[in-house]
């Protein structure tokens, strides 16, 4: 792709340093938007709003990336760990993160006159920025919806119900372009919104970025955190006790642990960037399985991409609350070509899009948990050739691409 000349103002909450979830979707439009000619400036938040971070990231010399201030309530302004709650309004940092944005934002429209503007959600503050500095400047936005607001699948209280309700419904008004991260989240805002979505919306998937997998065979060997001798099941990332929760797993353990079919001489399940398991912990105990289960320390994304490679298999849990959202991981996951164990209700787009991909075992009760572990451990020695075509981060960046290009 030549260089156009055209320039975007990126509007994205997370971003590397940032360790978050969302950040490899951000980054990885960043990074192929400027090799395709775009001038991205970025607006972001500083590094102390992050509460994980990935030390290895540096900006680099060329990178136009400008942050604004953005203190966490409860960990920069609380008092004794009080505070008052109309201070997370319309999130935990919008109180700095909105006016400094804001001013540095005005500021970066002067400077660099952008011919289009893309922001990230689903933090809602992040949207009402962009919202701000798009009439301000008269300028063409994209809005992206990683996931939907959280008034769309539950409630945050009524109040901030209804300050979300707002920005998203302005959003969704004012927006040139709205882009979902899954078809399910989209079809979602369609039955509630109608044409003002249908009309000007697209779906941009995630995907996996095979120039990591590139970057990771390069390197030397990194050490692993798995034993030799037995069957090595991972995962990377964090859990919720209402959304990703791990004890239908759990007791599936327990049950093979108890027939003799599994134990801690030939087994290991292992829990990275999850805590250091202390919620789980009488559980693990009255289970009988604390041998079986570790949780070890998050490390940087090419360490834990190192480890998906070494592992004898992979694990997911995406719970029916989500079940309109495919975390992106899925397709790292399905890239290493490990066999997959996907906890997930039948129907939902997680279990939907692993299912179509060759070995994958799927389960949500602890009946069918039990059944998918052994059939996991089965598939330890098979040769797996999953065709991925569509799925990377390169094509995904491609559809923002044109999208963007269509606008200017």
């Amino acid at each position: 792709m030549t260089n156009h000349g055209k320039t975007l103002l990126m509007i994205a909450f997370e971003f590397p340093p940032s360790n978050g979830a969302s950040v490899p979707r951000i980054e990885s439009f960043y990074r192929y938007l400027k090799q395709w000619g775009w001038k991205v400036v970025v607006l972001t938040a500083s590094s102390k709003a992050y509460q994980r971070i990935d030390n290895s990231y540096q900006d680099g010399k060329d990178d136009l990336v400008y942050r604004a201030m953005a203190l966490d309530v409860p960990r920069h302004l609380s008092i004794k760990g009080k505070y008052l709650s109309s201070m997370e309004m319309p999130d935990r940092w919008g109180l700095t993160w909105i006016p400094c944005a804001l001013v540095k934002g005005k500021k970066l429209l002067k400077q660099y006159k952008p011919d289009v503007i893309w922001s990230s959600s689903p933090i809602p503050s992040t949207h009402y920025i962009a919202q701000k500095l798009s009439s301000e400047g008269n300028i063409p936005w994209v809005a992206d919806y990683r996931d939907p607001f959280h008034y769309m699948n539950g409630s945050a209280g009524k109040r901030l119900d209804k300050q979300h309700k707002k920005i998203d419904s302005q959003t969704l008004k004012q927006a040139s372009t709205l882009t979902f991260a899954t078809q399910q989240v989209r079809d979602l805002y369609c039955k509630e919104y109608g044409d003002l979505v249908s009309e000007k919306s697209m779906v941009i998937e995630n995907g996996f970025d095979e120039s990591n997998f590139k970057k990771l065979a390069e390197l030397p060997a990194m050490e692993s955190p798995f034993s030799t001798d037995k069957f090595s099941l991972y995962y990377s990332g964090v859990l919720y006790p209402h959304g990703r929760d791990p004890k239908p797993i759990f007791s599936a353990l327990a049950s093979l642990q108890r027939e003799g079919k599994i134990n801690e001489d030939n087994f290991e399940l292992i829990f990275q960037g999850a805590g250091d398991g202390q919620d789980f912990h009488h559980t693990l105990n009255e289970l009988g399985i604390v041998n079986l289960v570790k949780f070890i320390p998050p490390v940087p994304f090419i360490n834990a991409l190192s480890n998906m490679m070494q592992c004898s298999a992979l694990l997911l849990i995406q719970d029916e609350r989500f079940n309109k959202q495919i975390p992106g991981k899925l397709y790292e996951y399905l890239r290493t070509q490990k066999p997959l164990l996907v906890k997930s209700p039948t129907g939902s787009a997680t279990q939907t899009l692993a299912a179509n991909h060759a070995g994958v075992v799927s389960c949500y009760s602890e009946a069918e948990s039990k059944a998918a572990l052994l059939a996991i451990i089965e598939q330890q020695s098979a040769e797996i050739k999953r065709n991925l075509d569509g799925h990377s981060r390169e094509h995904k960046a491609r559809q923002l691409h044109n999208a963007l290009i269509a606008l200017v």
